[in-house]
């Protein structure tokens, strides 16, 4: 994970954690989803004992029923238990009249929710909760968070569906959040990158105000099905088997489970920043292809985890990590530190980069060992906000590294780097 730190200009910052998972028919009983292969009491356990593997301050879930008192039924029973009561949740509109829907829910604390609205129906609702933050003296940071269920489906029909529900959802977004602080998240049920839905979610040309970033771009980003390549971010399905009709078998070999992020959060320009390399997969440890989340050993999570995820649902949860820097001037949002993206790490044979800077201009990067000697340096001019660059360390005695990277912004940052 990269660590940022900031000035202590800055009054206060703060990590926000953030957690989006396809619940599985959560209190929406079925012919092959029922009160004994899905129980909702069952559930609650199964998704309190995942929690102590990573404890969110917002968690957005697909695929609850659409009863009324579903939200509420699992804040007593998942969240606000053992002392806690500082947990709120909102559902979703459900203008579509689906069976299933979104919901988010919230650390009181830390955010206020000031607005929910539908960004399109077609299919399925997608749902739209902007957020302030209560240590923001200022009263300027907000974040937008966006919960999509996609079609679900193989088919070319299924999938131009997704694409219309993306389209109307960037065409919303454009309209109404230009150059904002918005996470989109959900089960996008996505085969490939080079789906409809997907180019329209990333586009920067159709959509310059208000496209996103996928935090695995590149590395983790193209033909996910049924594709070893990526079995390090395959999300579904947690059954290499299926004792029941409720769970989907065939093991992990899709990534259907998404957290995408706007240029405003990658680049921190609005009081929000991407902590980069911090999304993940939770419980999968690169060892699943075609397994069960369960067995073998899961090296990523503890055996009772393994075992929650297996029972919840046929996905896991992604998460992802952001800073929010509160109490900056009223004139303008400054930042003092650059947050950068490094792939693979540990790396053997090139070292990928990725950050953001607002000017163009020349950056430099230096590689040193930790006797403080260089052993890259690089200066790169940067024509374009968003920049990668490769380093190659094939030549590279196996060890620890210190990568620096300083931006035409006079922004700096250091982070590990382990050759292998």
């Amino acid at each position: 994970m990269l660590i940022v730190s900031f000035s202590a200009a800055f009054a206060q910052n703060d990590t926000l954690r953030v957690m989006q998972y396809n619940l599985l028919n959560y209190g929406n009983y079925t012919s092959y989803c029922n009160t004994t292969n899905n129980n909702i009491n069952d559930k609650n356990g199964y998704i309190r004992t995942i929690l102590t593997a990573y404890y969110p301050d917002i968690l957005t879930v697909c695929e609850m029923g659409r009863s009324a008192s579903l939200p509420n039924d699992f804040l007593n029973n998942v969240l606000n238990v053992n002392g806690l009561n500082f947990w709120m949740a909102r559902g979703g509109a459900n203008t579509g009249n689906s069976s299933l829907t979104n919901c988010i829910f919230y650390n009181s604390t830390k955010l206020t929710l000031v607005g929910q609205h539908v960004a399109q129906s077609n299919t399925r609702d997608i749902d739209v909760y902007d957020f302030k933050f209560k240590n923001d003296d200022s009263g300027r940071i907000v974040l937008t968070c966006v919960i999509a269920h996609l079609k679900a489906g193989s088919s070319n029909d299924d999938a131009n569906k997704r694409k219309i529900m993306a389209e109307n959802t960037m065409r919303y977004l454009e309209n109404n959040y230009r150059e904002s602080n918005v996470l989109i998240m959900g089960d996008f049920n996505l085969y490939t990158s080079t789906e409809g839905a997907y180019q329209a979610l990333t586009n920067s040309t159709t959509y310059p105000n208000s496209y996103f970033i996928d935090p695995l771009y590149p590395y983790g980003v193209g033909a996910w099905n049924n594709n070893s390549y990526y079995e390090d971010y395959h999300t579904q399905s947690t059954h290499k088997d299926s004792n029941s009709d409720c769970h989907s078998s065939g093991g992990m070999d899709d990534r259907f489970d998404f957290i995408l992020m706007s240029e405003n959060i990658y680049g921190g320009r609005e009081g929000i920043r991407y902590i980069g390399n911090s999304y993940n997969a939770l419980g999968n440890d690169g060892y699943r292809f075609n397994k069960s989340i369960n067995s073998p050993t899961n090296y990523a999570v503890s055996q009772a985890v393994a075992d929650a995820l297996y029972n919840n649902s046929d996905h896991i949860p992604v998460t992802m990590e952001l800073l929010v820097q509160y109490n900056i001037g009223v004139d303008e949002y400054a930042e003092n530190t650059l947050s950068f993206d490094i792939f693979p790490n540990p790396a053997s044979d090139n070292i990928n980069i990725r950050f953001y800077q607002d000017n163009l201009g020349k950056a430099k990067i230096l590689l040193f060992n930790t006797l403080g000697q260089t052993v890259y340096s690089s200066d790169i001019f940067i024509n374009d906000c968003l920049t990668e660059h490769v380093v190659n360390v094939d030549n590279l005695p196996k060890g620890l590294y210190f990568l620096k990277i300083t931006n035409a912004d006079g922004l700096t940052n250091t982070n590990k780097v382990i050759v292998e």
